[in-house]
């Protein structure tokens, strides 16, 4: 009954893992690069919502969408600002300017907020219930079904909106969908903006389960790309399902293990991929797909 109490546990945080790992996915199909910013951007997510809610007083459910919009803001200045001059550099010059902004966004935090950690009250509730001899959280339960509902929304989204379907077919060949008619810029722009929702979404989510401080997102951001690359990152469902791996492991760690080893897991799933398997566990072949 503990192994089925941790996996539970498991597929919530897998959840937020995987909506962390869409992000890295979204950002890489279309720019081609991996985005390891994409953590700093989960932390703004947290930190508006606690300054709208704790700090301003503004009710958890109307300060949760605009904390979504600040962060989808910020996910676009920093599109503007060190995506979209470097657009033609290397993949190198591109993935250390993103490093680059993720060290400034991370010093930016602890400016504001210090080093101190934060507890966040839950948003769905702490109270715990019994069905059977299993233990629910409403925290958990929630997580896993926003999780799985914005994957399934933004499948949706991708393929059946004509907006989506411009994405889709900007990060399948740039040049193609020019010649198409496509606004490129517009479709690149607005892939990142969704990531930054995604990861806003994603670090409000984890923020009442974890006591969390400017390092937040770091330390998020590396299980989402663990998830990724377990995932492959090039499927958005590889995304979710490298989540929900990484997040039952780190529980059933605790089961057969200690707790101790916990943080310790994604960067050994990490390695074992990179190891073992470096065409992810969702690879397959590439094959022309219309849109």
């Amino acid at each position: 009954m503990q192994i089925l109490q941790q996996l539970i546990q498991g597929l919530s945080l897998g959840s937020i893992y995987g909506l962390v790992a869409l992000g890295y996915v979204l950002i890489y199909q279309a720019w081609g690069v991996l985005n390891f910013a994409q953590g700093e951007v989960c932390a703004i997510g947290a930190f508006s919502l606690l300054v709208l809610h704790a700090e301003l007083g503004m009710p958890v459910y109307a300060a949760m969408p605009v904390a979504v919009l600040v962060s989808m803001l910020v996910g676009y200045v920093i599109e503007f600002l060190s995506f979209r001059p470097l657009e033609n550099a290397n993949g190198t010059t591109r993935l250390i300017a993103t490093i680059g902004v993720s060290i400034c966004v991370r010093n930016i935090l602890r400016m504001i907020f210090g080093a101190d950690y934060f507890s966040f009250p839950t948003i769905f509730g702490d109270t715990p219930f019994q069905v059977g001899e299993l233990i629910l959280v409403p925290q958990n339960l929630w997580n896993t079904a926003i999780g799985f509902a914005l994957v399934a929304l933004l499948n949706l989204f991708l393929k059946k909106t004509r907006i989506g379907k411009s994405m889709r077919a900007t990060a399948q060949d740039k040049e193609a969908a020019r010649l198409m008619g496509i606004n490129v810029r517009a479709s690149l722009t607005g892939t990142f903006v969704i990531a930054s929702a995604l990861g806003a979404i994603a670090g409000m989510l984890i923020a009442p389960v974890y006591l969390f401080n400017f390092n937040i997102g770091a330390t998020i951001g590396t299980k989402g790309y663990a998830a990724a690359v377990l995932g492959g990152l090039d499927f958005a469902s590889g995304a979710m399902t490298g989540g929900i791996i990484l997040g039952i492991a780190e529980c059933l760690a605790v089961v057969f293990g200690s707790s101790e080893y916990q943080s310790a897991i994604a960067y050994i799933v990490l390695f074992l991929v990179l190891i073992l398997k470096p065409s992810e566990i969702m690879s397959k072949k590439k094959k022309v797909e219309k849109v």
